[in-house]
């Protein structure tokens, strides 16, 4: 799977990487977000400090929340 939509050489931390891996649905709902939502859900992710909140932001991606 390739989640950098066009990014130039965007990579995703490694827990997002894994979590979009685990749910179709995550997947599903990431593929809606815009750019924009796509580079705060990254940005997030960067600051997520243990696997439990890696796994919440995961559950609002997977609940379609938005990431703004």
């Amino acid at each position: 799977m390739d989640f950098t939509d066009g990014m130039q050489q965007a990579s995703l931390p490694l827990g997002l990487s894994m979590g979009l891996t685990k749910d179709d649905k995550v997947v599903e709902n990431y593929d809606k977000l815009t750019e924009y939502e796509k580079e705060q859900l990254i940005a997030q992710s960067k600051d997520v400090k243990s696997k439990d909140e890696m796994q919440q932001l995961i559950q609002k991606l997977n609940d379609g929340e938005s990431m703004m």
